[in-house]
C-alpha cells in the first residue's frame, strides 16, 4: 500500500509542528522553562508591587510581564515565525509518499529517504499527522490531502512501522 500526501508549510501548519514538539520530545524542557517564567513573573509582581510609586520602574515591571506572557501564550507560533524565516527556499510545500521500507519527501529544493525507525513521536491535530524525526525537525502530513487509503489505515500504517503510538495533541 503506498499512501501520498501534499503539504503547504505555512503559519498554520509550522505552529501545529512546533506545539507537537514542545509537547513531545521538548516536553520535560518546556515545562521547565514554563515554571521559571512563572517563577520570573511572580518576582517581577512583587517588584512592581513594592516599586509602586516610581513610574519609569513600575511601566519596566509592567512591559516585562506582559512580555512574558505573550511569549507563553504565542510560544509556538513564534517558533513557527522563526522557523519560516529560517526555512530555506523551496520548501515551503513537500509532496510526501509513505512506501512499505521507507518514506520519501519531495520539495522545490531537495528530495529526501527517511526510515520510519527514525521517528521519535508520532502526534495528531485536528488538520495534520505529525512525525517527530528529532528536536528540531517534525514533518507534517495534511489529512486532508491524504490520497492512497483511509485515514485510519494510514494511522495504523505508520504506527505499525514507526513502532510508536500516535499522540492526540490538540489545537
Amino acid at each position: 500500500m503506498e499512501f501520498t500526501c501534499h503539504t503547504t508549510y505555512d503559519q498554520k501548519a509550522l505552529t501545529a509542528m512546533a506545539r507537537v514538539v514542545r509537547k513531545t520530545v521538548r516536553a520535560k524542557r518546556s515545562r521547565m522553562i514554563r515554571v521559571w517564567a512563572w517563577v520570573i513573573i511572580g518576582l517581577l509582581a512583587v517588584s512592581l508591587w513594592l516599586s509602586w510609586g516610581n513610574i519609569w520602574q513600575t511601566a519596566a515591571n509592567c512591559a516585562v510581564i506582559a512580555a512574558l506572557l505573550l511569549i507563553n501564550w504565542k510560544e509556538d507560533a513564534l517558533n513557527a515565525f522563526f522557523a519560516k524565516r529560517k526555512a530555506l527556499p523551496g520548501t515551503d510545500c513537500a509532496d510526501t509518499t509513505f512506501f512499505p521500507d521507507c518514506f520519501l519527501v519531495k520539495t522545490a529544493a531537495a528530495e529526501s529517504k527517511w526510515q520510519y525507525d527514525k521517528i521519535l513521536a508520532l502526534a495528531e491535530t485536528v488538520e495534520y499527522l505529525v512525525l517527530v524525526m528529532g528536536k528540531n525537525y517534525a514533518l507534517a502530513v495534511e489529512k486532508a490531502t491524504l490520497a492512497g487509503g483511509s485515514l485510519p489505515g494510514f494511522r495504523r500504517f505508520l504506527e505499525e512501522q514507526s513502532g510508536q503510538n500516535i499522540q492526540n495533541i490538540g489545537g
